[in-house]
């Protein structure tokens, strides 16, 4: 579709909008069913569905339901095309998409009769019920309609990679909002905290994750970002422990070069600090080592139930 083409089209679909939220809602959704899935119309794609937010949005989510559902029946299929960009290095084009289904999870229309949900894993539920319970309270555990976990972290990822964390900490704050138990979800947002120069919430961030991590991997990452931030702020045998705290669940080239750069900086050396040592410094830090008891309690429930599936 050429330049001229597009603007016809364009000009078209305005004449038709009367300012009536509803029929202007109607109106895009009629011309984007018109030419979902053409390749050559992916330009006149993105000015519909930027119209169609900006019109949600403008009414703070009062626009009728069915608006809502019908963006949510074609969400997974917009994701997967936004994937599909991204591994082509279109970031702009991946990530205008992104921002899209973004910000209409976000608004929504959701009852405060349920709990809404979007977990990444079975077992995140289960640790969720236990760590929530009190906040929980008689609410039924529903899943988001938009199922939009991968959604916001993919986009929020994104923006992180493209240098922009400001905008990433508002779409990881949301994504933790469906599950706040989910470490990877925990730690990209750390990573967005990092990057905008917020090292006590990194910390924060980084503790609650340690306590819902559920393997090794997780938990390696955790102690290297909780490394990080005592490293910021001049603390550089605290650093240096959990670095090598880290190496003892998980090798990393990350954390090795972080324990290289300590060396050279403060004259720290790693056979200062006995495992022993780093134990007993954790406790004095409240730093836990290991699963938490919680989450260990839940894999074993899940391995009593024949298997320990988390996807």
């Amino acid at each position: 579709m050429d330049e001229e083409e597009l603007n016809k089209i364009l000009e078209q679909i305005e004449s038709e909008l009367n300012g009536t939220p509803e029929h202007d809602a109607e109106v895009l959704n009629k011309w984007g069913e018109q030419y979902r899935g053409d390749p050559d119309a992916e330009e006149l794609m993105e000015e519909i569905s930027m119209k169609l937010v900006r019109l949600i949005m403008d009414e703070e989510g009062d626009m009728p339901l069915q608006v809502f559902e019908a963006i949510a029946e074609t969400a997974d299929e917009d994701y997967e095309e936004s994937c599909q960009l991204i591994e082509e290095k279109q970031y702009e084009e991946a990530l205008s998409k992104l921002l899209v289904l973004s910000a209409v999870a976000r608004i929504y229309p959701l009852s405060e009769d349920y709990v809404w949900t979007d977990f990444n894993s079975y077992l995140d539920s289960l640790v969720y019920q236990d760590y929530f319970a009190e906040e929980i309270g008689t609410r039924e555990i529903v899943r988001h309609p938009m199922h939009p976990g991968k959604i916001l972290y993919t986009c929020g990822s994104l923006l992180i990679e493209m240098n922009r964390a400001e905008e990433a900490m508002e779409v990881l704050e949301t994504l933790l909002d469906l599950d706040p138990v989910c470490p990877k979800y925990l730690c990209e947002l750390g990573e967005a905290y990092k990057r905008t120069g917020r090292i006590r919430d990194a910390y924060d961030i980084a503790k609650w994750a340690l306590l819902c991590a559920s393997d090794r991997a997780e938990l390696a990452r955790c102690y290297r970002d909780l490394g990080y931030c005592f490293s910021e702020t001049g603390a550089f045998e605290d650093a240096m422990m959990l670095y090598m705290l880290s190496l003892r669940f998980q090798s990393s080239r990350l954390a090795e070069a972080e324990i290289t750069w300590i060396q050279k900086r403060a004259g720290i050396k790693p056979d200062q600090f006995p495992y022993k040592k780093i134990i007993q410094r954790c406790e004095e830090l409240e730093i836990p080592v290991g699963l938490s008891e919680t989450v260990k309690d839940n894999i074993a429930f899940l391995d009593m139930l024949g298997g320990n599936d988390q996807q």
